[in-house]
């Protein structure tokens, strides 16, 4: 769990700067950008909850292409509020994600 919260408090950092210069491309190399980085993304993603899985403290039901879906959504956060909204959401992922003992 600790290896996962490290790494998707990375990815909120990166979504952060990724934000910046998604809105200044054209429609078309914003989707070759997003499809350039969804497969790396998911793939170590992928990992981390594999590793959690037989480590026993992430639940087994979840897949990291369903992470991904909730991590999309702090991209809809204006701004202004990522800063305060955006680790505490991921924060809630986390805890969803835990195996409940």
């Amino acid at each position: 769990m600790e290896a996962l919260r490290h790494w998707l408090d990375r990815v909120i950092d990166y979504a952060e700067i990724k934000r910046g210069v998604l809105a200044a491309l054209e429609p078309a190399a914003w989707q070759d950008l997003v499809t350039h980085s969804q497969n790396p993304i998911e793939g170590a993603l992928a990992h981390l909850l594999d590793a959690g899985k037989t480590a026993g403290s992430i639940r087994t039901d979840v897949d990291a292409h369903g992470v991904l879906l909730l991590i999309a959504y702090l991209g809809r956060l204006d701004r202004e509020k990522w800063e305060s909204t955006a680790r505490p959401l991921m924060n809630v992922i986390l805890d969803g994600l835990r195996t409940i003992r």
